[in-house]
């Protein structure tokens, strides 16, 4: 029987990948140099159903820069961009299209143009620029063909990992109520033959709960509606359930299902790169076999050892994996960000191979130690309870400690990085870093209005009618790479003289390393709040001044 399993299953495999091999198209040739950066993107038109995965491989050929664009469906057929007509790029799977963007001098300006020197420099020139193009696209979903008019917007970043690290545009606030609407009326699933015991009261967390069962079992509920039945080492699986391993499911007494997940889970996949701090945390990067970052894209030291000494290997991004490895590594459990739901047949190919998938929601909480407690559910997954349980009381600890503000006397702060076409990307007030920078004590200087935005990118003068008189300015190195000293800062716009916090010497910098620490959040905002008070000194965990 196991043989005829394992033949069943490189069967699967082997059509996925004469399926792949169909999907190379006219641009195979160019994709195969790899894309030159990269750009979140986003849809709008149309009936609002459809959308663009993101984000998105940017190639260049023949001095246009064009975007491989991937369509949630198989039904479009043909694009018009710019009055020419764009045939696909692929024959199997959603609609792919190579489209075309401008040269670099058209997106970045003309001055970036002229410094960037060349191909390797793209990045740095495009790095937190901002396009819009209005295109059309031919839909054959419908009884007769439909040409349908859509804007896509771009935002360009130096690495696909930036890239995610952006977000999708979502409102992040408002998505997490939902979550908290959604979990917080959620009643314990009933499972025939287990006794419930009691429910884990979360500190900031909204977007799971964990319920917990006599022997050892536990349910961990997401608020996408996904929910795991946690099996001991050791532990009978509940009768009923239905299938084998890792795509075997339980109903529970309402019929609603569960994903069973048998510890212990020791085998990973860890497509979310941003989860990977949780791991290191509590001790756990021993549990991931497989990565969904190089091993040179990692700041965590342990992930960069365990590369080094074979126990963890690059599995394939989020959109791509790796199934042939996955396989061959025994995977008994993939951890997807939130990007895998713009690639709907990578979960479920996963699926289908038997390997249960987790989205880390993360992201989504509306509070930033939201972030850090989701180390408990990692703790949870890979029996580091107590781990879990001392990590995040530390940073708990940390804001707890945060001395108050007094009345009157709150700092202003902006973060910005220059990119090389000499505009800003900076940060709404209702971003990640715009909450900490509030519970900090401070202020947040901005010219971002749309609170559906992390990041914008904005000219230098509305940055510096937003930001002049700011107390502190924090450059933000995990986009733009860090200038040396004020000097070099201030040569890339002497409009930086005239702002108030250069000519005090109050410039910081970021660490770049700050996006893979969500397991830190706590002393990021000890970092933050000591800068707004003055007990800095020149140089913190996650910041240092510029001088």
């Amino acid at each position: 029987m196991k043989a005829i399993g394992r033949a069943a299953i490189w069967f699967i495999l082997s059509i996925w990948i004469i399926m792949a091999a169909g999907c190379a198209g006219s641009d195979t040739a160019q994709r195969e140099e790899g894309p030159v950066c990269w750009a979140s993107a986003q849809l709008q038109g149309g009936s609002g159903k459809a959308f663009v995965e993101t984000p998105c491989p940017v190639y260049k050929k023949e001095g246009t820069l064009c975007a491989l664009i991937t369509w949630s469906s198989d039904h479009y057929d043909y694009m018009i961009v710019n009055e020419k007509k764009l045939l696909q790029v692929n024959t199997e799977g959603n609609a792919q299209f190579m489209v075309p963007l401008g040269s670099l001098e058209e997106i970045a300006g003309e001055a970036a143009g002229a410094e960037s020197g060349g191909a390797e420099m793209l990045p740095d020139a495009l790095g937190g620029t901002s396009l819009e193009i209005d295109v059309q696209a031919d839909t054959t979903a419908m009884s007769t063909p439909h040409l349908i008019d859509y804007t896509l917007s771009f935002v360009f970043y130096k690495t696909q990992e930036e890239a995610e690290g952006a977000g999708t545009g979502v409102d992040e606030a408002g998505e997490a109520e939902k979550a908290s609407q959604t979990l917080s009326g959620e009643k314990a699933p009933d499972i025939d033959g287990l006794t419930f015991l009691s429910k884990d009261e979360n500190v900031y967390a909204e977007c799971f709960a964990i319920y917990r069962y006599e022997g050892g079992y536990a349910v961990l509920s997401v608020d996408d509606g996904r929910r795991y039945l946690i099996v001991p080492e050791g532990g009978a699986i509940p009768e009923g359930t239905d299938g084998q391993g890792g795509g075997a499911v339980l109903k529970d007494e309402d019929g609603q299902e569960l994903i069973v997940l048998q510890q212990p889970l020791d085998r990973i996949y860890l497509a979310a790169s941003a989860a990977m701090c949780q791991f290191d945390e509590i001790g756990a990067v021993r549990d991931v076999v497989l990565s969904g970052l190089e091993r040179n894209d990692w700041y965590i030291e342990s992930a960069r050892e365990a590369m080094d000494e074979g126990t963890l290997s690059y599995g394939g991004k989020y959109s791509e994996p790796d199934y042939e490895k996955i396989i061959e590594a025994g995977v008994n459990l993939a951890v997807e960000s939130t990007m895998i739901l713009h690639t709907p047949k990578v979960q479920e190919k996963l699926e289908l191979l038997g390997i249960p998938v987790l989205i880390d929601r993360s992201s989504y909480e509306h509070e930033p130690l939201g972030r850090a407690e989701w180390v408990r559910v990692y703790g949870l997954l890979t029996g580091c309870e107590e781990e879990a349980a001392e990590a995040f009381d530390e940073q708990k600890g940390y804001a707890e400690a945060l001395a108050p503000i007094p009345e009157g006397d709150t700092r202003s702060l902006a973060v910005f990085s220059i990119n090389a076409a000499r505009q800003v990307v900076t940060r709404s007030r209702e971003g990640y870093l715009g909450k900490m920078v509030e519970i900090a004590g401070g202020t947040l200087c901005t010219p971002v209005l749309d609170s559906s935005l992390a990041t914008e990118t904005v000219s230098m003068e509305s940055f510096y009618a937003a930001a002049e008189d700011a107390d502190i300015l924090i450059y933000n190195a995990s986009i733009e790479d860090a200038p040396e000293d004020l000097a070099e800062l201030c040569a890339k716009d002497s409009i930086l003289t005239q702002f108030r916090a250069v000519s005090e010497g109050n410039v910081w910098c970021m660490r770049s390393s700050l996006y893979q620490n969500a397991n830190r959040t706590g002393a990021i905002l000890r970092d933050l709040h000591a800068i707004v008070t003055g007990e800095a000194g020149d140089e913190t965990e996650f910041f240092y001044r510029l001088k």
